[in-house]
């Protein structure tokens, strides 16, 4: 999966949510992401686990959907290839 820092997504939903939500990835991991909820988003919630962090969430990448401001769903970047060095 090719998402980076500061893409917008959507996760379907999580222990945390059983509703979607949009929010914004502020760190990368192997196999997850650091993700900031959107403040309307936050009224969703049906726990205080999330109270812990904030409106920070951990989600693994595999959940993750890249949107546009919109929320449309949008194709993954693609990351650019190296180049030699001379």
């Amino acid at each position: 999966m090719a998402l980076h820092e500061e893409n917008r997504v959507y996760c379907e939903k999580t222990e945390l949510f059983s509703n979607s939500f949009y929010g914004t990835i502020t760190k990368i991991y192997e196999h997850s992401a650091l993700v900031k909820v959107e403040p309307e988003q936050l009224a969703k919630k049906e726990t205080d686990k999330i109270d812990s962090f904030g409106d920070l969430v951990v989600i693994r990448l595999s959940e993750l959907q890249l949107v546009d401001a919109a929320g449309k769903p949008m194709a993954e970047p693609d990351d650019e290839p190296l180049e030699a060095a001379e």
